[in-house]
């Protein structure tokens, strides 16, 4: 086992040793300002409305209050603090999540999605929109029945609130980084219509070299009553970024004769005119309606719109370790468009058998999905076998011309209809015991072709979901469940055949304490998953550039820790550890290039000596990372620290530190590549709140 270095866990703890001791001089009279991880209800596991206690499955909750310490205006760095979750960024704008040993395909919004076709993310989502991010571990069969046994991510959207409020805030960090956000919310009609807006405007370089982006965020949403039990919502969002030197693929991980690379963290493989632009709209309408005191009918309907352009130079090989020569280049345009519509009906509410109330969640989940891209390649840098120069890292390899209107050009068009039917029950069996039954038939239908392959597939399945608590003692919760798995791929074997669903099946065991009034959550949890015909990459075909891959057997199993909540009054933690190990059919290791350790903590107080001040700190550490059976990153620690002060009632200022050791580390090494990630900055701000 890796540790973290001492620097960095010096400076971690002396975070923690100076609120703690601050804490004890004085913990009266301080008004809490945060709850990290409050425990409310979510319906991301089952629709049950349950609360995380209640949930029999680990669930991570990042509150915006978490979000708003440590500057977490990306996804990407958001998830990096969620326990069990690893940000997988393969290249500057192309990122898988995972949890659990297999890939994060899960993506909800309000409890809402289906799952992602590629389980990649392609440019950055920014956090402006998101009041809390939920993330459940584990297969959640009742809600998505296509799924992997890793996690459900569910993105929260700011919502209208009962009272006028406005906030502006200005940022300025390393790297000509700038970024104005905007938030303004309440009645617009007295009680009948409410409304919200949020902006928010990013301009900056980068630590890498020509690497720059532009970000443009807008969210609008209105809700109101059309009558005394019936309630709408209407939103729509837009994330527009840009990109300048946006890389295909990342580093080299080694040299021609097998020893590992070093570069400067701020190389790029990117020449100069590489560019991307990700733009990603999101609407949605929601009709609710009180059937009587006990049930309550929903209408959701959600339509998303992906536009993505690039122009790519792709580097592959290993380079000579004096001269950098020996690499090969492709160059191509792509343009694509991923189109999902959505409609979820159900009804909720609860019923008396045995004496007792139950709850009961029934409803369809309708998406229809459209995906088309293309891929073109350049008349020069058009294969695998044109050779680059030395000084590749200078960005100087002269653009070719993309014959954008030759009908030749590799594509894809495929397009999905997923129909799903789900019921879910929680059975109220006695005062401390509960039973959660559900099941979710899916009925899959793909018709289309990719990059010459046919990808006509069609397939039902019906995945069970079975879950138990078991409240021994006050606070105290025992609980295990069970699903299967199943999610079909758009990946193509080396006959360019679909390759077809993946099954399985996840199950979890844990026990969920409450601590320190109530206002904490200690959970503890082991899991197990195994998957079969999952498809794991294994060559890009010369020829059309298509992926290949072949489907092989998982499994994987673990422990989790996790303790969130506020520990005493102004101070607030959340903190996880995690281990996982990922086996194939002949018992070997496998998927090594996601740790099998890792330690998250987030720690913040309000300091009670200055009651305007309010200070935390952040760890992430993980164990050794590998590519086949070389060790290409040691274990590293990674610290953030932050100040906040309020001035006066409406003002505020912030100090975020990040990577405070200047940490040198490798991101995902899963291509055979990988980037170094950002070195020490600083983000300075400034709050309005009127």
């Amino acid at each position: 086992m890796t540790m973290p270095s001492r620097s960095a866990l010096a400076l971690a703890v002396a975070t923690a040793m100076a609120s703690g001791a601050a804490l004890a001089q004085s913990a009266t009279g301080i008004e809490t300002v945060t709850v990290y991880g409050e425990p409310g209800k979510t319906e991301a596991a089952t629709k049950l409305n349950l609360s995380i206690f209640e949930t029999p499955q680990m669930v991570s909750v990042m509150s915006r209050d978490q979000i708003d310490d440590f500057s977490l205006n990306e996804v990407n760095a958001l998830l990096n603090y969620v326990p069990g979750v690893t940000v997988e960024q393969v290249e500057t704008d192309r990122t898988y999540y995972t949890a659990r040993g297999f890939d994060v395909v899960n993506f909800q919004y309000d409890g809402v999605g289906v799952p992602f076709s590629y389980g990649l993310t392609q440019g950055h989502d920014d956090t402006a929109i998101y009041e809390q991010v939920e993330v459940v571990k584990g297969a959640t069969g009742l809600t998505t029945g296509l799924a992997n046994p890793s996690a459900t991510i569910n993105y929260v959207r700011k919502r209208p609130t009962e009272e006028s409020q406005a906030s502006v805030s200005a940022s300025a960090g390393r790297w000509n980084h700038y970024r104005l956000d905007g938030d303004v919310s309440g009645p617009i009609l007295g009680d009948t219509l409410k409304g919200r807006l949020v902006v928010a405007r990013q301009d900056g370089d980068s630590y890498l070299d020509r690497y720059a982006k532009e970000l443009t965020v807008f969210y609008g949403v209105l809700s109101g009553d059309i009558t005394d039990s019936t309630r709408f919502t209407l939103g729509h969002s837009v994330n527009d970024s840009h990109t300048d030197g946006s890389s295909s693929g990342a580093l080299p991980l080694f040299y021609s004769d097998g020893s590992l690379t070093d570069y400067d963290a701020a190389t790029n493989t990117s020449p100069d005119w590489a560019y991307q632009d990700v733009q990603q709209e999101r609407t949605f309408a929601e009709l609710e309606h009180d059937l009587s005191d006990n049930w309550m009918a929903k209408a959701i309907l959600t339509r998303n719109v992906q536009d993505k352009e690039w122009e790519n130079f792709y580097l592959s090989g290993a380079p000579d370790p004096t001269t950098e020569a020996g690499l090969v280049g492709v160059a191509s345009y792509y343009e694509a468009q991923d189109e999902e519509n959505v409609a979820d009906l159900f009804v909720s509410g609860s019923f008396s058998l045995w004496g007792r109330e139950h709850d009961l969640v029934a409803g369809i989940n309708l998406a229809d999905i459209k995906l088309t891209a293309r891929s073109v390649y350049a008349s020069e840098w058009n294969g695998y076998d044109d050779p680059v120069g030395g000084d590749w890292a200078l960005g100087n390899t002269p653009r070719p011309v993309f014959d954008i209107d030759d009908p030749a050009n590799s594509s894809t068009d495929i397009d999905q209809t997923q129909n799903a039917y789900y019921l879910s029950s929680r059975l109220n069996l006695s005062d401390s015991v509960s039973v959660l039954l559900g099941g979710r038939y899916v009925d899959l239908d793909q018709d289309g072709i990719s990059y010459g392959a046919p990808q006509g597939v069609s397939d039902t399945e019906t995945v069970p979901y079975v879950g138990v608590t078991y409240e021994v003692l006050d606070g105290t919760m025992l609980y295990a469940s069970y699903s299967e798995v199943f999610k079909q791929q758009t990946w193509v074997d080396a006959d360019l055949a679909p390759l077809g669903p993946v099954h399985g099946e996840s199950t979890e065991a844990g026990v969920k304490q409450t601590l320190f009034d109530g206002n904490a959550v200690l959970t503890v949890a082991v899991f197990q998953s195994t998957q079969d015909n999952f498809g794991e990459w294994v060559t890009r075909d010369i020829n059309t550039g298509l992926n290949i891959y072949r489907g092989v057997s998982f499994d994987s199993e673990g422990f989790e820790i996790e303790l969130t909540g506020e520990l005493a009054p102004g101070l607030n933690l959340s903190a996880g550890y995690t281990q996982v190990e990922v086996e194939d059919e002949n018992g070997n290791d496998t998927r090594r290039f996601i740790p099998t350790q890792q330690f998250k903590l987030a720690l913040a107080y309000q300091v009670p000596a200055l009651p305007g001040l309010r200070v935390g700190s952040g760890l992430n550490w993980q164990n050794e990372m590998y590519y086949a059976d070389s060790e290409v990153q040691d274990g590293y620690a990674l610290v953030d620290l932050f100040a906040q002060y309020t001035l006066t009632t409406n003002l505020s200022v912030a100090l975020n530190i990040h990577n405070v050791g200047d940490e040198k580390y490798r991101l995902s090494p899963q291509w055979g590549q990988a980037n170094f990630g950002a070195s020490r900055n600083a983000t300075a701000s400034i709050t309005w709140r009127f």
